[in-house]
């Protein structure tokens, strides 16, 4: 089995890359890796879901806003980010779908070791 991070990243590439606001037409991202708001941060996503546990999204949205958003140059030191409020930023619009996705993923690893 590829690692955790490898199969979430291709999940992602596979469905939310697909539907995201920057797929080119024609295939292939208008944003390069590191100015992907997700791809650039899978890790810290991945870490976000995994020390959340809930039915609801919001505590993940929180511990995102936290762990991830805290760190983005494009949220200012209030709290504000106008890509978010823009709805032009990839990961906040995708986010519920990501949740979804590792979780799934992480289920996936935790099944496999046993």
């Amino acid at each position: 089995m590829k690692p955790l991070r490898e199969r979430v990243e291709d999940r992602i590439r596979e469905t939310i890359c697909r539907a995201c606001i920057y797929e080119k037409v024609g295939g292939g991202c208008a944003l390069d890796q590191q100015e992907c708001p997700i791809i650039s941060r899978v890790d810290r996503i991945i870490d976000v879901v995994r020390t959340v546990r809930s039915d609801k999204i919001d505590p993940y949205v929180d511990r995102l806003r936290e762990v991830v958003c805290a760190n983005c140059a494009m949220q200012d030191s209030k709290g504000y980010c106008a890509m978010r409020v823009n709805s032009d930023c990839a990961l906040d619009d995708y986010f519920v779908l990501i949740v979804d996705l590792v979780e799934q993923e992480l289920s996936r690893e935790a099944s496999a070791a046993v």
